[in-house]
């Protein structure tokens, strides 16, 4: 138209193609990158396919208003069909569009097609720039894969569209060839595509070539991305010419299949969820090419469970987080994707979770965010003393615990603290949010404070998460817990403090104003240790569970009112986690270390 680290196994699966290369590739190595058969359902495949909808001419004065209906567009047994249609006297029809769902730049695009007839008909196939990066038409180009009149039965056009070379100056440059049974036959309208030149083919007759001048985008834009276009027109500038025939009420253009080849290979983009449960089942992917093998690799204790003959696999996540990767091959090149990282889903034990301020050791485990032009400190033993000086709110002054991987708190969404308030300048907000793997909080779920009685005694305040779902955020996958001070258009400027204790997240109906439960106070030690670890504080553990450093559960076992535990028979020397449970929650300790 006009305008991982660790051990590693190998998957391999060899994609099996239905489709062979067709003798105008140029190149040995020639790979079916996108197709559409037109095989199944009777709509077009909305993964693949969209539409422009409207009319007011579409700057060639044409006469169809474009729906995305039924009516002017289906699939049937094995066929795509477009057609115009004349009711009481207004014309519709489709134009139907690969854009973000199909997008190239260079290779081989070819529509095996049967043209419809009648005098006012213009159907086309064609490509526009997907993303206009020289600007409005025509200076980011056009490439009209086929163009027909019905004025002028049989004569097909192949022409391109740059600012240099454009219909409306009347430099536009293409060719056409006659294809005397276009109208009743199906034939291959293809282009070949490369940085060199553009070539024209009807049933693989090479009919016209533009090539690439070696000057500016106003002579070759076509360096840049392209999507297909297929649709009739009615009338226009061009269509139109010699009139319509008054007769005409409709006319269908008929499409067998789309496909798109490259010669070289892209890198493959698996796609795939980023987080995983131990045990859980996954699936990933990447984009099905023939004549390729697909090697996939993820970390140690993952097991295929099926999709050996597919780009597509299905697995049963091991106990350890890690990055996925395929390499795919061919005959010519090999290719690696980028890593895909998984994250591990750890979920709680017992009915209470406490959020340490700080580790073993005495070290803060939380971390500040003052914000330009605000100050944070933090300090402190028993409890957490933040210290902070705030001269921009706006900046969003926060304090930050993030968690080891990620936590899924969907059954722990009562939280509760006790927070002290300074006498001398309480907060005028404080806000306590759990920010999900992707960054997200639900802004319609706040658990925000701006009431401080009794300051200067620690008073304890909760929430339950979770009563406003908003579709997005994801309780279930928690990566960070952040407190914001005095932040945002209510947050006051000035220096104060406020002391943090006994922060914990609970099953629902655990936590109340009004309880009393003490947090147990458990202490490890020594640290490092050589072979036996001992524990004191209010109370005893119940049960300890130890974790190696890539998060696996090594070792288990009832305490049965002892104080002292030997490990030094099954544990080498490196870094673990140790998680002590006792009647009032359970508790993580951060890092232990064997020598």
């Amino acid at each position: 138209m006009l305008l991982a680290r660790s051990l590693f196994f190998v998957a391999v699966i060899f994609s099996l193609s239905a489709f062979n290369r067709l003798n105008a590739q140029e190149n040995n190595c020639s790979y079916l990158i996108w197709a559409d058969e037109f095989d199944t359902g009777n709509a077009p495949s909305s993964a693949k396919w969209d539409y422009d909808t409207g009319g007011g001419g579409w700057g060639n004065n044409e006469l169809q208003t474009y729906t995305n209906t039924r009516t002017n567009s289906w699939v049937e047994n094995g066929r795509l069909y477009i057609k115009a249609l004349k009711t009481a006297g207004n014309w519709t029809s489709a134009r139907m569009v690969t854009r973000q769902k199909g997008d190239w730049l260079y290779g081989r695009i070819e529509v095996k097609a049967k043209l419809p007839s009648g005098k006012g008909t213009w159907p086309a196939i064609w490509m526009l720039p997907t993303d206009w990066e020289y600007g409005s038409w025509p200076k980011s180009g056009e490439i009209d894969i086929m163009e027909h009149v019905g004025y002028d039965p049989g004569k097909i056009h192949g022409t391109a569209h740059t600012e240099a070379y454009n219909h409306s100056v009347g430099t536009q440059k293409g060719n056409n060839i006659t294809v005397s049974d276009a109208l009743s036959v199906f034939h291959v309208y293809a282009i070949e595509w490369n940085a060199e030149q553009i070539k024209w083919y009807v049933d693989d007759q090479l009919y016209f070539t533009f090539n690439n001048e070696y000057k500016t985008y106003k002579e070759w834009p076509f360096d840049k991305r392209f999507h297909l276009l297929l649709n009739i027109a009615v009338g226009g500038n061009w269509g139109g010419a010699q009139g319509i025939d008054p007769n005409l009420t409709e006319a269908t253009m008929e499409i067998e299949y789309v496909r798109v080849y490259q010669n070289k290979l892209a890198k493959p983009v698996i796609e795939g969820k980023n987080v995983a449960k131990p045990g859980s089942e996954l699936v990933f992917s990447t984009k099905a090419i023939n004549n390729v093998v697909y090697e996939w690799t993820f970390p140690e204790g993952v097991e295929v469970i099926s999709g050996q003959n597919t780009p597509q696999i299905k697995v049963k996540w091991g106990t350890v987080g890690g990055n996925v990767k395929v390499r795919i091959r061919s005959a010519c090149e090999t290719i690696d994707s980028e890593e895909f990282p998984v994250g591990l889903i750890t979920t709680p034990t017992g009915s209470k979770f406490y959020i340490p301020f700080f580790s073993n050791q005495g070290a803060v485990l939380w971390t500040s965010q003052p914000g330009s032009g605000n100050q944070i400190s933090l300090s402190g033993s028993a409890s957490l003393l933040v210290n902070y000086s705030i001269s921009e709110p706006a900046n969003n002054p926060a304090i930050v615990y993030e968690f080891d991987g990620l936590m899924d708190l969907s059954g722990y969404r009562e939280m509760a603290l006790q927070i002290k308030a300074n006498p001398a300048d309480v907060p005028s907000v404080v806000r306590i949010d759990m920010e999900d793997a992707n960054g997200n909080v639900n802004l319609n779920d706040l658990f925000k404070i701006t009431s401080f009685g009794n300051a200067g005694q620690f008073q304890l305040y909760s929430y339950e998460f979770g009563k406003n779902p908003d579709g997005v955020y994801r309780l279930g996958e928690i990566k960070k817990i952040k407190i914001y001070i005095n932040y945002g258009i209510f947050g006051k400027k000035g220096n104060s403090s406020i002391e943090l204790k006994d922060l914990y997240l609970a099953t629902p109906g655990t936590t109340s104003a009004k309880s009393n439960l003490q947090k147990p106070e458990f202490q490890v030690y020594p640290n490092p240790f050589t072979d036996e670890i001992r524990f004191s504080g209010n109370s005893l553990p119940e049960e300890v569970t130890v974790f190696n450093s890539l998060g696996q559960k090594i070792f288990q076992e009832k305490m049965n009112g002892s104080s002292r535990l030997n490990l030094s028979p099954s544990l080498p020397g490196g870094v673990y986690f140790i998680q002590l449970s006792g009647e009032n929650g359970t508790f993580f300790v951060h890092r232990l270390i064997k020598r």
